[in-house]
């Protein structure tokens, strides 16, 4: 799976467990993401790009960020 900008919040974090703390470092907003009950309601309903909009985080950081750690895990997936 390609991680996008227009990829689903929750899919992403299902098929890499290990990108939860590089959300959870944007802020607050995506702090949430840390509790697996808020985690499978509300990153169900968004895209990272629509999310990153919401909470007004820069989403080429965080795109950057996600690349970063999955260039260390070589793509290793749950």
């Amino acid at each position: 799976m390609k991680v996008t900008p227009d990829s689903n919040v929750y899919e992403v974090l299902e098929k890499y467990p290990q990108l939860i703390p590089v959300f959870t470092k944007q802020g607050h907003c995506f702090g949430l993401l840390a509790n697996p009950a808020l985690r499978a309601t509300m990153a169900k309903m968004v895209t990272i790009k629509t999310a990153c909009a919401l909470h007004f985080l820069d989403l080429n950081k965080l795109m950057k960020d996600i690349d970063e750690e999955l260039s260390k895990g070589a793509g290793k997936t749950k």
